[in-house]
């Protein structure tokens, strides 16, 4: 699929420069699940609650659904991401790929991208290698121009 094909040669682009978009961000701390994140400050923040994290400004809707007690082994990521994905009935999948530990400021991270009612998709696990009871399922549904934008709030989460 194009719109796959793009996301993952930009992430990967991004990956190995770092680079600002020029978008004014928010920071957030989620202290019980040890981790932080940038999301445009554009974003109303629809649902903050131990559960699940959920934020949109029309154009891209994040929501984070955390894990606890999973311990997910880096060799059980793909599967478990593969699984959630699956669950959730995206479509045009792509194949899963593997996020460096380095680029993903520390974490274990897996990708995978598809489409669900006519939405690019990105769905990714992130597993604090140091924390791994903890897992956090980030997905992520926007319009084809805003990759971007997705790719700079994925790749700004930080286990604390």
């Amino acid at each position: 699929m194009k719109k796959s094909i793009t996301f993952s040669l930009v992430l990967f682009a991004l990956m190995l420069t770092s680079s600002a978009f020029g978008q004014d961000w928010r920071s957030f701390t989620w202290d019980d699940y040890m981790t932080k994140f940038k999301i445009p400050s554009d974003f109303e923040v629809t649902t903050n609650t131990a559960e699940k994290f959920s934020a949109t400004n029309g154009k891209i809707t994040l929501s984070i659904y955390p894990r606890e007690d999973e311990n997910l082994e880096w060799d059980e990521m793909e599967d478990a991401l593969q699984k959630w994905a699956d669950d959730n009935e995206v479509e045009n999948q792509t194949e899963i790929i593997e996020l460096d530990e380095e680029k993903m400021n520390g974490y274990w991270g897996v990708l995978i991208e598809g489409t669900k009612n006519d939405y690019s998709v990105g769905q990714m696990l992130l597993v604090d290698p140091d924390f791994t009871e903890i897992s956090l399922y980030v997905w992520v549904a926007y319009d084809s121009d805003q990759v971007d934008t997705v790719i700079e709030m994925l790749m700004s989460f930080e286990p604390m």
